[in-house]
């Protein structure tokens, strides 16, 4: 098949359609799997709706929130206030954890307050406070505190990142860890109600089609356009010299422009003609496969949560989704559902997991094993960029090598960092006003007609790839 297109964008993601959209034309989208959309999918099984692990939409720009308000969502739009919940030493608590101590064994309580109070301005934590942080545990123990270091933070990212939080970078959380102030502490502590804490206390969710609904709104703005989106396209390689790329067809497609959203790691290894520190680059370049077993069972009461995290180790798994509470229409009416996440690295026994996770819900009295109507799980691979020691030295040196031969990156993994989905949008966006050599913003952009019906189930928008 001849294919000419000015820009070869990889990966039809968010960020990959996103910056389609904002290119107008002359692009061509290469997309691995059989639809659009990355991790952010919905996949209904027997009336229950199960997003690839839980995507809840935060929107700090205003171009941004004026397209999921007036374009991609619009009617078809919840405002949801955040109901996430944390259980250890067997009792419930309200997330953020730091914010709210009441409820939780009185030594507990006091730990974590005297902790936070020698960490922020005792004498003993002066040093950790004036000299550069090494790692994620001086992170954690310089704004937070011995107490909340051991009693969840620590704990709950050792088992999420599967890795001691020596081995972490300082930068690994970023803007996502909530910071309170020694009023909020104790504020908490006491039970007194305050304002939600962290960048998700509230968040937008579609009423009807799961997350996978917002795809389908970008990506019928996208094949309106005169540009081209090839589902299962494989790249093989990449070839910077030759500015072209082989498909694992054999097919080959030159470029002018580059945009690559695709996992880093797997892009240093497709550079064929890639210098060998870059390579040993990208072979340093980790990430945590995360597996999600998704429960579908009658509703027996239980704890309220849309979310909940789990420090302890007794527990296999890291965090519990519970979709059916954001939104009662994913799943059949008088039941619930829940979507428990397992970090590893390597292979994952689903089977074992789903044997576990059935067990602990029924010992969180969240389900009745006899009233269970579906029981499965998934496996993504790459889910979490590790933060490891060798994470920022490897990242830009491959970034750097890509960027000297004017390749864009986009997205969450091909930026190799962690971010939301409004960053996946907005980088896809910043990588299309590079390549037009201006700066519009998607009000300034064409107008591509109606917005479209966003709440039917597939979305097949192009023709497939050979």
């Amino acid at each position: 098949m001849a294919t000419s297109a000015r820009t070869v964008i990889v990966g039809g993601g968010l960020a990959g359609l996103s910056c389609a959209r904002a290119l107008g034309s002359d692009f061509l989208l290469l997309e691995a799997e059989d639809r659009v959309g990355g991790l952010c999918r919905t996949d209904v099984v027997d009336g229950f709706h199960f997003d690839w692990t839980g995507h809840w939409f935060h929107a700090r720009t205003p171009e941004v929130k004026a397209l999921i308000q007036e374009r991609w969502l619009k009617d078809n739009l919840l405002t949801v206030e955040r109901k996430a919940s944390i259980f250890s030493e067997g009792v419930w608590t309200k997330f953020p954890y730091q914010h709210h101590l009441y409820g939780l064994p009185a030594q507990t309580i006091a730990e974590c307050i005297e902790g936070f109070v020698e960490a922020t301005l005792g004498e003993s934590g002066k040093a950790l406070r004036e000299r550069p942080l090494e790692h994620a545990g001086e992170f954690i123990q310089r704004h937070l505190g011995k107490g909340f270091a051991e009693k969840f933070l620590i704990p709950y990212n050792e088992k999420l990142f599967t890795i001691p939080v020596t081995e972490l970078s300082p930068e690994w959380g970023g803007r996502f860890i909530p910071r309170p102030g020694l009023s909020e502490v104790l504020r908490g502590a006491l039970g007194l109600t305050q304002a939600g804490a962290g960048y998700n206390a509230s968040f937008w969710y579609p009423r009807e089609g799961g997350i996978e609904s917002l795809v389908r709104a970008l990506a019928a703005d996208v094949a309106a356009l005169p540009g081209e989106v090839r589902l299962k396209t494989r790249v093989q390689s990449i070839s910077l010299s030759a500015r072209r790329l082989t498909l694992t067809n054999g097919e080959v497609i030159p470029y002018e422009h580059l945009v690559l959203t695709a996992p880093l790691s797997s892009v240093a290894k497709a550079i064929s003609d890639a210098p060998p520190h870059v390579r040993e680059a990208g072979a340093k370049l980790r990430a945590i496969s995360t597996s999600v077993v998704e429960i579908g069972a009658d509703d027996v009461g239980g704890e309220r949560f849309h979310w909940a995290y789990f420090p302890e180790r007794r527990f296999p798994f890291y965090r519990i989704g519970s979709p059916s509470e954001v939104n009662p229409r994913l799943a059949p009416k008088g039941t619930r559902s829940f979507a428990l996440e397992f970090s590893h690295q390597g292979p994952a026994d689903t089977q074992r997991m789903i044997a576990q996770s059935l067990d602990a819900l029924s010992e969180l009295r969240l389900i009745d094993k006899s009233k269970v109507r579906l029981a499965r799980a998934r496996t993504i691979p790459t889910a979490y960029v590790l933060f490891d020691r060798a994470h920022e030295a490897s990242r830009r040196t491959v970034i750097e090598h890509l960027t000297r031969s004017k390749v864009q990156l986009a997205g969450r993994y091909g930026r190799w960092e962690y971010s939301s989905m409004e960053d996946a949008l907005l980088s896809g966006l910043e990588c299309a006003r590079t390549l037009l050599q201006a700066a519009p913003t998607y009000e300034s952009l064409p107008a591509i007609g109606a917005a479209p019906d966003t709440t039917q189930t597939a979305i097949p928008i192009a023709k497939q790839g050979t």
